[in-house]
């Protein structure tokens, strides 16, 4: 069985050497543009070669992310970005856009692409979909149960999971909160996390009585200890979400994952490092078919460190804590249980006694300057460790990681050069020396001098760690000629390691043809759109993802919800233009917007036991969520109690069905979710005094 690959999230240099150091077998990061972490310190394409050549050096693969939607004005820049990319040596793309997929697949047919997370593929025939367009790997939603990632590693295809970090609790790909709520796009790369922001549930108008306000916010997923069930199944690699975090998260998850990998199980100190790291609490997910408060967090959205004493009482400006663990000096606090969140970095800690100390251990009282009102019995939460970050930063500066070698030495002795051949396994290069072995006057090279000379391979990227040697006669070499042997096999090693292919490019030649897609489709309810129609789940928001569905055998695609008119024209034009056809687009005209899709249920969870078993609590009541800015949207599952977010006013475009008509648009999608029969048959007259289409369909 083949190692399952470790790969870590990497967002700066900084927690690159974190992830090297601490064992990754790959990393995935990203240029600044088309990555779905646009606030991360992404690389520019200089270094982004720097990372490359660093990394397959040292055996370790690169995959960058471009997992963004692309509209039409960017589509060629960002085929211009993947080509630079293959050209430096990239090891894989991660990628969400359909169009970007199709494109890189017809022009660049050996670049290695993987099948986003956002692309929410939970199902074998998903996966198959995704191998006509060359997709070599899948990224699993977070959703996928045990069982459903078993189904997906079936059909063959690698299998990439998420075993560590955020979950989104909308199905990634399919949230629309951000975007249409507050104009940052969480498809790309803008996210506002509205998930983590508090909300309050109503129930016919009427609030719920309910304490914890952060209803949306999931617990980060943590299946460290299910790696090796993991690798039985036959997952490829292990995924680690993170590149915002810091270098101490980044390495004590791979460190983690690592030695769960290795068969050693985490004990308390590792768990508790984790957790000081980054948590918002642990759960299993839907992987352990986790629900309600299994995997939900509500009673905060952020970084929860770990509980390490409570406040006793406060005298003027300091407050004095019983320590369940131990408090250094610089580390940061928050204090639980607030309305308004304190935290602070400890500068100064005190004994009992007023003495000034650089640390407070498990059992002892002690006092810290604070610059608020506290609420006597308060948790203390450390939320970041100094000595952790020390740590870490040691490790990084004392211990680089290194390359194994094997080292074989032959001569033939006097007048023949001495060969050096390395060789990592999957690599091997081979120098002679440029001068010939001389007669050994007095003492002859020995074994132990050859491998005191070459092991000596401190400041380069090997280490040497066996030997063979073939060596006939009394030979001697000057050292010299040794030291310059070993440094020219060593760059030799290193320039194979880094080699780039040529790459193939193809022009693009694909024909669509379409077929008429006219008239007015009235969904009820949450029952599907019409299946030939690819819906708004396949984010289609350039004409090559439009071609992309066409060759999957799809009737036309629904233009997705992120799409201006403007950007909806440039989509239609370049598409007929390309393809000497029209454009077979459905534009969404009315109807409340779907802002989420969560297999979470809130309802249940708040006002039930959240098992979601024998429930419908939701078609019985209304339920809406309030956030604090005063936003109010609905809430509705469906029959599998997956639960809907929905916007509280619906869309209403009607009026611009002339203008679709006029850039080539002749079918529309009108939504009805909770409208009454007088409210939808006022929709349906205002439609059809807009487009005669619709009237005829009426009449007839």
């Amino acid at each position: 069985m083949n190692s399952l690959e470790i790969l870590a999230p990497v967002g700066s240099p900084a927690t690159l050497e974190a992830a090297l150091q601490a064992g990754c077998d790959a990393i995935y990061c990203a240029l600044p543009t088309f990555g779905a972490r646009a606030y991360a310190d992404n690389f520019t394409l200089e270094q982004m070669k720097e990372v490359i050549h660093r990394c397959h050096s040292l055996h370790v693969k690169v995959h960058v992310t471009m997992n963004t939607l692309l509209f039409e004005d960017e589509i060629e820049a960002a085929y211009q970005q993947a080509k630079q990319l293959y050209e430096i040596g990239v090891d894989a793309l991660i990628v969400q856009d359909l169009g970007l997929i199709h494109l890189l697949h017809e022009r660049l047919p050996g670049l290695c692409l993987h099948a986003s997370t956002q692309l929410s593929i939970t199902r074998p025939d998903q996966i198959e979909q995704c191998k006509k367009l060359g997709i070599q790997r899948v990224v699993l939603a977070r959703e996928c149960t045990k069982e459903q990632i078993q189904a997906c590693i079936q059909t063959g295809i690698e299998v990439e999971v998420f075993v560590q970090g955020a979950i989104c609790i909308s199905y990634s790909g399919q949230c629309l909160f951000s975007s249409l709520v507050y104009g940052r796009s969480g498809n790309r790369g803008l996210c506002a996390q509205p998930c983590r922001m508090p909300y309050r549930l109503y129930k016919e108008g009427e609030p719920v009585d309910f304490q914890e306000p952060y209803l949306l916010s999931p617990k980060d997923l943590s299946l460290i200890e299910e790696v090796q069930t993991l690798q039985n199944m036959g997952v490829c690699s292990v995924k680690i979400e993170g590149r915002m975090k810091n270098r101490e998260y980044v390495y004590k998850s791979v460190e983690l994952v690592k030695k769960a990998r290795d068969g050693f199980l985490l004990d308390q100190k590792d768990r508790k490092e984790l957790k000081a790291a980054f948590n918002r609490g642990f759960t299993k997910g839907h992987f352990g078919q986790k629900r309600g408060r299994e995997l939900m967090n509500m009673a905060a959205g952020n970084h929860q460190g770990i509980s390490i004493g409570k406040v006793l009482s406060q005298r003027k400006d300091r407050i004095q804590i019983k320590l369940t663990e131990t408090l250094h000096q610089n580390d940061g606090i928050r204090i639980a249980g607030l309305k308004e969140d304190f935290g602070c970095h400890v500068n100064y800690i005190y004994d009992a006694s007023g003495k000034l100390v650089s640390q407070g251990t498990a059992g002892q009282k002690i006092w810290i300057p604070v610059s608020s009102k506290v609420k006597i019995g308060s948790s203390i939460l450390k939320t970041v460790d100094s000595q952790l970050q020390k740590q870490v930063d040691q490790i990084i500066q004392d211990q680089k990681r290194k390359l194994s070698m094997q080292c074989h030495l032959s001569c033939q002795g006097p007048g023949h050069p001495l060969i050096c051949q390395l060789s990592d396994g999957s690599v091997q290069v081979s120098c002679e020396s440029e001068v010939p072995a001389q007669q050994a006057q007095k003492r002859p090279l020995a074994k132990e001098d050859l491998i005191k000379q070459f092991s000596r391979t401190q400041d380069t990227f090997v280490q040497v760690d066996g030997f063979t040697f073939d060596l006939q006669g009394e030979i001697f070499f000057p050292l010299s000629a040794l030291n310059h042997l070993r440094k020219q096999a060593v760059d030799l090693l290193y320039q194979e390691k880094i080699k780039v292919q040529p790459i193939e490019e193809k022009p693009y030649h694909v024909a669509c043809t379409s077929l008429p897609l006219e008239g007015i489709q009235i969904q009820e309810g949450l029952s599907r759109p019409c299946q030939e129609l690819a819906d708004l789940r396949y984010n289609v928001t350039n004409s090559y993802a439009l071609a992309c569905l066409l060759t999957l055998g799809y009737r036309g695609a629904m233009i997705s919800l992120e799409c201006s008119f403007e950007q909806t024209k440039a989509l239609i034009e370049a598409f007929e233009k390309r393809y000497q056809t029209s454009a077979p687009v459905s534009v969404w005209i009315y109807g409340k917007r779907r802002l989420m899709l969560m297999n979470h249920c809130v309802v249940n969870t708040v006002c039930k036991d959240g098992k979601r078993e024998k429930c419908a609590l939701c078609h019985q009541h209304r339920f809406t969520l309030k956030g604090k800015d005063g936003k109010i949207y609905r809430l509705l599952g469906d029959a599998k109690c997956h639960m809907g977010i929905f916007e509280s006013q619906a869309y209403d475009a009607i009026d611009k069905i002339a203008q679709y008509r006029h850039i080539g648009v002749c079918h529309f999608h009108v939504f009805f979710l909770d409208e009454g029969p007088e409210k939808r048959a006022e929709i349906c007259r205002r439609i059809a005094l807009c487009d005669r289409t619709f009237l005829l369909n009426l009449n007839g």
